[in-house]
């Protein structure tokens, strides 16, 4: 099972790292792994980094491209591809810190729903796996 954490990097970071993502990477995961005593410090560096996503905007988006999917399902702010004959299990979260993509599968349909979404920087903190998911879509 593949947990990707995708955040909505703000314009300048994004312009500052577009071209170096690991040490992007290498942030963001300090920021998931500090210790609680240190929480304070690790939300002022994740709120400079990273923009706050429109729930309802990412939530109509996706509804709008999936709702035709027989194998899609919505439920409040979780999304949910069960695909039996690819085998597909895909299940997205969406809040306004990131979006929480658990999937059993590489590629994830809900990489190419989000794929015209600027600046989306996707990390699998357990895999050591990043990447610009502009750069994904175009592959």
């Amino acid at each position: 099972m593949r947990t990707f954490y995708i955040f909505n990097i703000n314009k300048s970071f994004y312009n500052l790292m577009k071209n170096n993502p690991y040490h992007l990477f290498k942030t963001m995961e300090d920021i998931h792994n500090f210790e609680v005593q240190d929480v304070s410090v690790a939300y002022d560096l994740f709120k400079q980094i990273v923009s706050p996503f429109d729930k309802s905007k990412i939530n109509n988006l996706i509804f709008k491209q999936c709702k035709d999917n027989d194998f899609y399902s919505k439920f409040h702010n979780v999304h949910r591809i069960q695909n039996k004959y690819l085998p597909e299990d895909s299940c997205l979260i969406v809040s306004s810190a990131f979006l929480l993509l658990e999937s059993n599968i590489l590629k994830p349909s809900f990489l190419s729903n989000l794929g015209n979404i600027q600046n989306l920087f996707v990390c699998d903190f357990k895999n050591k796996d990043y990447f610009w998911l502009n750069e994904l879509v175009r592959l």
